[in-house]
């Protein structure tokens, strides 16, 4: 498979529809923010952790949530999120080896969402764009 690296730069379209389009089709709000109060949980590139990477993402009309990617075989509620009490973010650790990893995040077991905060992100070869994250 080869893969076009987009190099930091969001996608603005995924299969034929702006981003943007698609983000409001899905009722998805995608907001990074610097928070004030320690131990508050806000929208963020994905962060290495001790022993893996933490996701988060808004999806306030979402029912489930979880991350799809190349470090569980792109394998459909192998990493669900939780719900965190706060702004209707969804939360979840993964422990990952070290390496550059592709994923997505599949909102309500049906739609496929590019993660609109990511390291970098590339082209799959099969008409979609997954972001990347590299644990050192």
């Amino acid at each position: 498979m080869q893969r076009k690296r987009l190099s930091g730069t969001l996608p603005t379209m995924v299969n034929g529809i702006a981003v943007a389009l698609q983000r409001a089709m899905l009722g998805l709000v995608f907001t990074a923010a610097v928070s004030a109060c320690a131990g508050r949980i806000v929208p963020e590139l994905p962060k290495q952790v001790t022993g893996g990477m933490r996701f988060t993402l808004s999806a306030p009309e979402a029912k489930t949530v979880c991350v799809v990617g190349s470090f569980n075989g792109w394998v459909k509620g192998v990493l669900p999120m939780k719900r965190a009490s706060e702004r209707d973010l969804w939360v979840a650790e993964a422990p990952l080896q070290s390496g550059e990893h592709t994923f997505m995040y599949l909102v309500n077991d049906n739609e496929w969402v590019v993660p609109p905060l990511a390291e970098d992100f590339v082209t799959d070869g099969f008409g979609q764009t997954n972001g990347v994250v590299v644990v050192r």
